[in-house]
């Protein structure tokens, strides 16, 4: 199976964060869970089943992970655009998974500072799969009920990672079916209208009309267009 390999987005476990007794604020915990299976299921990625394998992190953490963005909502938000909001002091694997711990700048909105204070913030990353590899065929399991193909990430480029303002949960797996077309704003009603059912006379046609801020600066690499052209592509709807 092929799918997207780039520019990717997925939960993290729930941030924590602790405070110094000089005001100052760290984040904590993990952004990614090894050998935890998840379902994919969106317009811009497809439908599979993941999870990233131990030893994925560990060349991109070793050469660059103190030099990571921690950044709001991955830098797409227009109340923040690409400020960033922490600097890393610890970026590792361990046991479990990719773990950091980061100090928040000063200055920040308090609004900010507040939400996570009340941990009422959710948290992702973004990454690229250097290798991968496929089982197309897996067969139905307990962690893959439906059989869908199935996507081992062995190394992952970890570029940036951060809040994000949906609400927090409990491991890895939640949010992350549509995060990635979230992201790149592959969730409009006509692009899922040409998905149900692809090839149907009656289907709506996806918009691939540059948007309004398709040439915003806080939205690097390909323009929404070209994303949504891409998704479309992969999934059979429209010819490359």
């Amino acid at each position: 199976m092929e799918a997207p390999r780039d520019d990717l987005f997925r939960s993290t476990p729930p941030l924590e964060v602790r405070s110094s007794e000089d005001g100052r604020m760290t984040l904590f915990g993990h952004f990614s869970v090894f050998n935890r299976w998840t379902e994919i299921d969106s317009i811009w990625e497809g439908r599979f089943m993941e999870r990233i394998a131990p030893g994925a992190f560990t060349k991109t953490l070793r050469e660059s992970g103190l030099k990571a963005k921690i950044q709001w909502n991955h830098g797409r938000s227009d109340l923040l655009r690409d400020v960033l909001i922490a600097k890393p002091l610890v970026a590792k694997e361990d046991e479990r998974g990719g773990y950091y711990e980061a100090e928040l700048f000063r200055g920040l909105p308090e609004w900010l500072y507040e939400g996570l204070r009340e941990n009422v913030y959710g948290a992702s990353f973004r990454f690229g799969a250097l290798r991968e590899e496929w089982v197309d065929e897996p067969g139905r399991s307990e962690h893959n009920p439906e059989g869908l193909p199935e996507r081992t990430v062995t190394e992952a480029r970890v570029p940036e990672w951060g809040p994000v303002s949906w609400p927090a949960y409990d491991d890895a797996t939640a949010m992350v079916r549509s995060l990635s077309d979230r992201f790149h704003d592959l969730s409009t009603s006509a692009d899922r209208a040409a998905l149900v059912a692809p090839g149907r006379a009656d289907a709506a046609t996806p918009s691939i009309t540059p948007d309004a801020d398709d040439s915003a600066s806080h939205l690097a690499g390909p323009s929404i267009r070209e994303r949504r052209l891409r998704a479309l592509q992969l999934r059979g709807v429209i010819l490359p």
